[in-house]
């Protein structure tokens, strides 16, 4: 009975940024909410890439919906995928719950030996370096009263 009322209950990703740090072998820990939340998918497929200078790893299909995205524009589609695959590629989790990185993306980026912050937002883990992090906190922060007024006068009144 437990099981069948977790098989209906709907998965929701993991919220918040978590701390890790990537060894030198280019291996992330992800934490636990992570692969239960990954392991509950049906798609397993993760894909690990560079955009906008920040490393990312695309889950539960997400790459290939981004990419759908540009059958519009098959050249632009091309080049995407071209450039995304050159430095990225398939990830698996190993039995420790780690992934590692693919080499030409952890080198590009420079994230070897590296504390940096995750975060799952729409079926993607962004991976921060701590100057990135600290830098989106600083804009977040710069934008908050604004962004408050905006979000009362759209009925988020706590």
């Amino acid at each position: 009975m437990a099981d069948e009322v977790k098989s209906r209950t709907p998965l929701r990703a993991p919220l918040g940024f978590h701390p890790v740090k990537i060894d030198g072998a280019g291996r992330l820990k992800l934490p636990a909410k992570y692969l239960e939340y990954l392991q509950g998918l049906e798609n397993h497929h993760l894909f690990a890439t560079e955009y906008r200078g920040m490393a990312r790893i695309f889950t539960n299909g997400s790459w290939e919906r981004n990419l759908s995205k540009l059958d519009s524009d098959p050249g632009l589609k091309k080049r995407f995928a071209f450039r995304a695959e050159s430095i990225g590629g398939d990830l698996d989790i190993d039995k420790e719950g780690r992934v590692t990185l693919p080499q030409l993306l952890r080198k590009e980026l420079g994230l070897e030996n590296e504390a940096v912050q995750i975060r799952f937002y729409e079926d993607v883990i962004s991976i921060y370096s701590q100057e990135q992090y600290d830098a989106e906190k600083s804009r977040v922060k710069v934008a908050t009263p604004a962004d408050d007024e905006r979000l009362i006068s759209l009925g988020i009144d706590l």
